[in-house]
């Protein structure tokens, strides 16, 4: 499944497949077709975890992913997961995941030095891994912010409930809810493409909230075509960070905090910087974040299947399967989902059931029978 996300932060799928396994042949089959039919533009970001046939599908040259350009980054929870099973350390690997999400590259060295300081070992393992490849400080704004492959997830969990289902049944069910969530989503954006409004929701929360921030920065223009400007931050806004002096370049789309260049949307220093030179800071804004392409995206409506005695008759081989094949499982079936390294968790304390206490069970509690009087 391939999964991706509108400008007002709604996921959606663009295409599905059913193959034998996570193969190479599997892979290269689903993201050819998917290259070809569904996302052929140029300057696409795959976000996938390290699988070897996820790698080689994409590398090969047959399937279409390096004509148009496009770039294969990995998902920093996989990486969180193979640093586990290499180095096996919990603190290390809170540091790491800080490392992928960094926005800017001086707080991307502040961890690494902190993890070279603590495990050579474990500096050079992430040394061997494309910056480019697994930090947003280093990706060049290609990722929208996106660091994991939580979009696939989530939409997982909404089709739980099809996976076990017959081939035809899984197919129609699929096919039915992605026809109507897109009519559902497209009368709704046409309504606000005909109210008039420009953005988002979403991206006029994040402006608005931006934009509160910005009237307590301290503003300096440096240069005479008022491109380059110092923002100073006057007041803590909880963000858990120092507050700082910020180069701003409005030629350049650029700020020191990395937010503009990771999500497209101006900054409060940039803002800052715009209301000082009575510039509209909703011009630098991705067109992503306009109703009109939103609408584009679910204006397209799916055809209804019609009555089966209407299909045009099949002439081919018919598969059947064999019901010897199949296996019976005793139990339950197991739906739950199996923890792996990149889950974070901390196990529970054991304690006794009678007196609540660590160290002991019921059956050779101390407590047993002692008295407060």
């Amino acid at each position: 499944m391939a999964v991706a996300q509108d400008g007002n932060s709604n996921i959606f799928p663009v295409a599905f497949a059913l193959v034998e396994g996570e193969t190479t042949d599997g892979w290269g089959f689903f993201v050819k077709n998917l290259r070809m039919h569904v996302a052929p533009h140029p300057g696409l970001c795959l976000i996938s975890d390290r699988h070897a046939s996820i790698e080689s599908a994409y590398n090969n040259p047959e399937n279409g992913w390096h004509e148009p350009p496009s770039v294969h980054v990995y998902c920093i929870r996989h990486i969180a997961q193979n640093f586990m099973r290499e180095i096996k350390d919990r603190t290390l690997r809170k540091k790491v995941i800080n490392m992928g999400y960094a926005l800017n590259q001086p707080t991307f060295h502040y961890y690494r030095n902190e993890i070279g300081m603590a495990n050579g070992d474990a500096l050079r393992w992430l040394d061997n891994i494309p910056l480019e490849k697994w930090t947003r400080a280093f990706d060049g704004g290609r990722r929208w912010g996106h660091m994991t492959t939580n979009l696939v997830e989530s939409m997982n969990s909404v089709f739980k409930g099809t996976r076990n289902l017959p081939i035809t049944a899984l197919v129609r069910a699929t096919y039915y809810r992605m026809g109507t969530l897109f009519a559902e989503r497209g009368a709704k954006w046409s309504a606000v493409l005909s109210s008039g409004q420009t953005f988002t929701e979403s991206c006029m929360k994040v402006m608005k909230e931006e934009t509160a921030k910005s009237s307590t920065h301290h503003v300096r223009i440096f240069d005479y075509n008022h491109n380059t400007f110092s923002v100073k931050e006057t007041m803590d806004h909880g963000e858990g960070k120092p507050m700082g002096d910020y180069k701003v370049n409005l030629r350049d789309l650029w700020c020191d905090c990395g937010k503009y260049q990771a999500y497209r949307v101006p900054c409060s220093h940039v803002i800052a910087a715009c209301s000082v030179v009575r510039q509209d800071a909703y011009a630098l804004l991705s067109d992503v974040y306009r109703v009109s392409n939103l609408f584009g995206v679910y204006s397209t409506s799916f055809p209804v299947l019609p009555l089966d005695e209407y299909w045009p008759s099949f002439e081919g081989d018919q598969i059947c399967h064999n019901p010897l094949m199949r296996r019976n499982k005793k139990g339950r079936p197991v739906s739950s989902r199996i923890r792996t390294e990149m889950d974070k968790y901390d196990k529970l304390e054991r304690k006794c059931a009678l007196c609540r206490l660590p160290g002991h069970n019921r059956m050779n509690c101390p407590n047993v029978g002692t008295s407060n009087a």
